[in-house]
C-alpha cells in the first residue's frame, strides 16, 4: 500500500467534512491507520468556533507541526483538512509529503451557490460549531477557488495576469502578492467533486481512495 497524503480543497460549506468522514470510515474498515489535521480545530472553544485572525499564522504553524509528526510516525493516510484554495496554502503540506515519500491526492469540491454557503455557515442550535464566515469572505473564496482551479492540472498554463504567488503578512493579517507567478498544485491524483455529484461521492469516495492506495509497483 502506498502511503498517502490527502489535501482537501474547498470553500467552507462545500461538505468536505462529510466527505472526509466517508474516507475515514472506509480506511477504518480496512484497518488502515489515518490522521486528520485541520487548522480550524485550534479555533474551537467549548464546542464553538471562535475565529481570531491574529492567531491564524500560529495555528497554521502548529497544524503543520502536527501534520509533520504524523508523517514521521509513518501513518498510512494523513489528511490536511484546510481550505487550500491557492497553491501557496497547500505547498507546505505537499512539500512535507514529498520529503517523506507520500503520494498526494487532492480532493477538490466545487463551490455551490453563494447563498447555500452562507446558509451553511450560520450558527444554529443544531450547528453550534458553524464558522459564521461572512458573505463577503465566502464570495471572495469562491472567486479564488475558480481563479486557481486550473492549476490543479500541471499541463494548464499559468496566467501571468492573474495567477500570482502570495504570502501571509502577520502585521496587517492579510495575504500579500509577492509579484511572482504562482505554481501548480503538487499532486499525483485529483478527485473533483461537483455539487451535482456530491451525494453519489458520499457512497463512492471511500472506494475511490482505497483504489489509489494500492501500490502498483
Amino acid at each position: 500500500m502506498k502511503k498517502t497524503v490527502i489535501i482537501n480543497r474547498a470553500v467552507p460549506g462545500s461538505g468536505k467534512t462529510t466527505i472526509t468522514k466517508c474516507i475515514l470510515k472506509a480506511l477504518e474498515e480496512k484497518n488502515i491507520s489515518s490522521a486528520i489535521h485541520s487548522t480550524d480545530e485550534y479555533f474551537m472553544e467549548n464546542g464553538k468556533y471562535v475565529f481570531d485572525v491574529k492567531k491564524l499564522k500560529d495555528f497554521h504553524d502548529q497544524n503543520l507541526v502536527e501534520f509533520n509528526a504524523s508523517l514521521d510516525k509513518k501513518v498510512n493516510v494523513v489528511i490536511c483538512d484546510n481550505t487550500n484554495l491557492l497553491p501557496w496554502q497547500s505547498e507546505p503540506y505537499t512539500n512535507l509529503a514529498r520529503k517523506y515519500d507520500y503520494q498526494i491526492i487532492f480532493i477538490s469540491l466545487d463551490p455551490r451557490d453563494l447563498e447555500k454557503h452562507v446558509l451553511a455557515q450560520q450558527v444554529t442550535i443544531e450547528k453550534p460549531d458553524a464558522h459564521s464566515v461572512s458573505r463577503e469572505v465566502l464570495k471572495e473564496m469562491i472567486f479564488e477557488y475558480h481563479l486557481f482551479d486550473s492549476l490543479l492540472d500541471k499541463n494548464s498554463p499559468i496566467d501571468s495576469e492573474k495567477h500570482f504567488h502570495y504570502y501571509w503578512d502577520d502585521e496587517i493579517c492579510k495575504k500579500i502578492s509577492t509579484g511572482k507567478l504562482a505554481k501548480h498544485f503538487d499532486s499525483d491524483f485529483v478527485i473533483k467533486i461537483l455539487p451535482t455529484e456530491y451525494k453519489d461521492f458520499q457512497r463512492t469516495i471511500g472506494q475511490k481512495v482505497l483504489a489509489l492506495l494500492k501500490d502498483k509497483k
